[in-house]
């Protein structure tokens, strides 16, 4: 099973040697088994990667974020071929139906909205946005046409941070958020691609400059696993060593299908039964985040 997230963070080479990824500094060289590894995440502008040991991380779906010169995730590595039958599945996903796409984002809102409640509560956070969060929840409309997911994100912070916190605004909690989302969005890439289907192409979000708009469909539920670790931290900056304890999220253990599985396993079942779910038509098979449970 991977497990292990390898961050390289100082100038350094790095090579493939017998199925090994091999890291090379100033000062030692680093051998470990690709076998071990979820993510390899480069962080220093000052890294060269052999093309080798590109194409098979690549063939063995370990995922490759790259970052810019202020260590923020950038872009990453994908392969073209998830699996064996990609073309198919595409064909697929441009037939998807249009009610079931609209019952479908209804469930995602409302799971999305459950977890964000469920964390409230945990961190026993005031009674007037819980209360909030449980009106919005009956209160949803296919594709959420009212936009009760827009309305219970702005209680949802407010309870969760303060009145006063602005989604947006240039601050550390904010910076946290955004490294902590596309952190997990990588994990949806890699699912999605792993699956045989395109991320560009979503059921609701349709953003032409979005080349993620499939992952950003699928998220949604995850993201108060993020905010949970930004609100224990209350982060006054966010620097290197933030960042670091952000990358914690991918060691956490979440519940789904009454099973306590790392972040990473539990996307890849959710992810697994959203897409068998849009082919066959039928929500009831979703294994759904379970957060706070």
């Amino acid at each position: 099973m991977t497990w292990r997230t390898i961050h390289i963070t100082k100038r350094s080479k790095l090579d493939l040697r017998m199925n090994h990824l091999i890291v090379r500094s100033e000062d030692k060289t680093t051998k470990i088994h690709l076998s071990e590894i979820d993510l390899l995440m480069i962080e220093s502008t000052q890294v060269s990667v052999t093309t080798a040991l590109l194409i098979e991380l690549s063939k063995q779906k370990i995922r490759i974020v790259l970052c810019d010169e202020k260590h923020n995730p950038s872009s990453e590595i994908l392969p073209y071929y998830g699996c064996h039958d990609s073309s198919k599945k595409i064909r697929i996903q441009f037939g998807w139906k249009d009610n079931f796409k609209a019952r479908l984002w209804k469930q995602i809102v409302y799971n999305k909205i459950f977890n964000q409640r469920a964390l409230l509560i945990t961190k026993k956070c005031e009674n007037y946005y819980i209360d909030l969060l449980t009106k919005y929840l009956n209160e949803i409309e296919l594709y959420d046409n009212t936009n009760r997911e827009g309305l219970a994100a702005k209680a949802y912070f407010a309870g969760l941070f303060s009145k006063d916190f602005i989604r947006g605004e240039n601050t550390p909690i904010n910076a946290a958020l955004d490294y902590g989302y596309q952190i997990l969005l990588s994990c949806f890439n890699r699912e999605i691609k792993a699956c045989g289907y395109l991320t560009e192409v979503g059921f609701y979000h349709q953003n032409q400059h979005n080349h993620f708009n499939l992952s950003s469909d699928l998220m949604e539920p995850f993201r108060p696993i993020v905010d949970e670790v930004v609100y224990n931290n209350s982060f006054s900056t966010f620097g290197k060593d933030e960042k670091r304890v952000m990358q914690t999220i991918l060691h956490k253990t979440v519940r789904i299908q009454n099973r306590m599985q790392l972040v990473p396993k539990a996307i890849s079942i959710y992810t697994k039964s959203i897409l068998d779910s849009l082919v066959i038509g039928e929500l009831e098979n979703i294994k759904w985040l379970q957060y706070g449970l």
